[in-house]
């Protein structure tokens, strides 16, 4: 196993055009059909990128694992893949999670694909292929910068470039500017109760359900744990309140299907307003937000505030 953190020293550290251009040289793939696995959650981009050399490559809990993975998510030895002529196998090892493909348990052998996810436990890898790595590397690299992995929102850095660039654009045109922070409701109740595994089952349907009701100019930005933000170009107060309150019946009106069972939850949203003659930093109107997010919470949760 050769990791390939030293291509990528640089990488992590900022989401500039600057830094973008510094990304690290791809090292090469030959005919033999090596590959690379890169993890992607929980996001480790220094030290997430395994280039595979040999024809069997061992994950789980495991020390003597090729690839262990110290967390009570994995098994100790989890799964396997498995070099072919035609390419990477991989393997379930009888674990107690199973492993995940494009997010679909495996019950035989499957064939990886470039750009294939693969899910061992709490973990997230994709897999690329040699005749697309270096494409593929910038892309997922990129990714990793800006996109929460399991929810497939942007991430926090991304949001707060992003209000910038946006609260000095609606000023300009004066155009109102709408900022709705969201949280899942008792959520450290699943993670107690439940586990981490369906935890994850639930922030990652969570993003996918706003994300469906989101404009093409929105942005969905996990903010950090279970709250999330979504920031609403020109939009108005009534426009956003209607838009809070289509994402909590979303959330609230069907369960999650989640590794132990569906199960229902809900989510409390607070809503601020940037007024364009009187403009707020983005802080002031995440902290708005946050407040309106506050008293949704202490009025009985499970609704919108602003």
């Amino acid at each position: 196993m050769t990791t390939v953190a030293a291509h990528a020293t640089q990488i992590g550290l900022d989401v500039s055009e600057a830094t973008l251009r510094q990304q690290p040289t791809v090292p090469s793939c030959d005919a033999n059909n090596e590959c690379c696995l890169v993890q992607i959650y929980p996001p480790d981009v220094v030290e997430g990128m395994l280039l595979l050399e040999q024809d069997e490559f061992e994950i789980g809990r495991s020390p003597d694992c090729d690839l262990p993975l110290f967390d009570n998510s994995v098994s100790r030895q989890h799964a396997k893949l498995i070099r072919g002529q035609d390419g990477y196998q991989i393997r379930d090892l009888g674990s107690t999670n199973g492993t995940m493909v494009n997010e679909t348990s495996i019950q035989c052998d499957r064939n990886l694909e470039s750009g294939d996810t693969v899910r061992i436990g709490s973990f997230l890898f994709r897999f690329l292929s040699a005749d697309s790595i270096e494409t593929q590397y910038h892309e997922t690299v990129y990714n990793a910068l800006t996109r929460d992995a399991l929810t497939g929102a942007m991430n926090k850095r991304f949001l707060m470039e992003s209000m910038d660039r946006e609260i000095s654009r609606s000023t300009r045109a004066k155009l109102e500017m709408s900022v709705v922070m969201l949280d899942i409701d008792h959520f450290k109740s699943v993670n107690d109760t439940h586990g981490h595994l369906a935890g994850d089952d639930v922030l990652r349907t969570f993003g996918q359900r706003i994300q469906s009701l989101c404009r093409a100019d929105d942005i969905l930005a996990r903010y950090g744990g279970e709250e999330f933000c979504l920031l609403l170009a020109a939009t108005g107060r009534e426009d956003a309140l209607e838009i809070a309150e289509r994402c909590r019946s979303t959330i609230a009106d069907t369960p999650f299907q989640t590794s132990v069972g569906p199960l229902e939850i809900t989510a409390s949203f607070g809503v601020s307003i940037s007024d364009p003659e009187r403009p707020q930093t983005a802080k002031e109107l995440l902290e708005a937000a946050d407040q309106q997010l506050y008293n949704a919470k202490n009025s009985g949760r499970n609704q919108v505030r602003g």
